[in-house]
């Protein structure tokens, strides 16, 4: 059984098949989770639930691979919180703040930095430096944007073979993906 990767805010399920149970919120009768993890139904008490990604602390480590939740977009840099370390069910210990530098974002030239994440998106990243402050890289092709949300009205972007685009209001926008942008399994962490 595959078992699905779910994000804060992400949807799952509505306030006429199940209650808001432990890792859920419930908004204008959508559930809705509040935190990364794997998604559940609780058959006993009909609650949906997101049993949390993490449990007992880790340290970040160079080479690491991370999911990071992008706080500020800069032309020179973009700011993200590491929300989780891949393979690892605990959350994070230590500074959880990290900055990924223009030229470590992709293979080629980029000359802007803000062009390529947005704020509220999750990435997959590598941890290229721990000290005196936390660095990453997106620049393999499995790394970048895993789930971004349209600078419009707030949807989530669908993966379409011309970018990304918001299937509520139509808005088209580019990112840097990763090449399993959209359809992510806990597996993969």
């Amino acid at each position: 059984m595959k078992h699905k990767l779910v994000m804060p805010g992400d949807q799952l399920s509505t306030s006429e098949e199940l209650l808001p149970g432990d890792g859920t919120f419930e908004e204008n009768g959508i559930i809705r989770a509040t935190r990364i993890g794997t998604y559940v139904v609780n058959e006993k008490h009909r609650t949906a639930e997101v049993k949390p990604a993490s449990s007992t602390p880790v340290l970040l480590k160079k080479d690491d691979v991370v999911i990071a939740k992008v706080t500020n977009a800069k032309p020179t840099m973009i700011i993200v919180d590491v929300v989780h370390v891949t393979g690892k069910n605990r959350s994070i210990s230590g500074d959880t703040d990290a900055t990924i530098h223009v030229k470590e974002i992709a293979q080629g030239f980029i000359k802007d930095a803000s062009t390529e994440y947005k704020a509220e998106d999750y990435i997959r990243a590598k941890v290229i430096q721990v000290k005196p402050s936390v660095q990453l890289e997106t620049r393999e092709r499995n790394f970048g944007a895993i789930k971004a949300l349209c600078s419009k009205c707030r949807h989530p972007l669908i993966k379409k073979s011309n970018g990304l685009e918001c299937e509520n209001c139509g808005n088209k926008e580019h990112r840097r993906i990763a090449d399993d942008y959209g359809n992510l399994d806990i597996e993969h962490l």
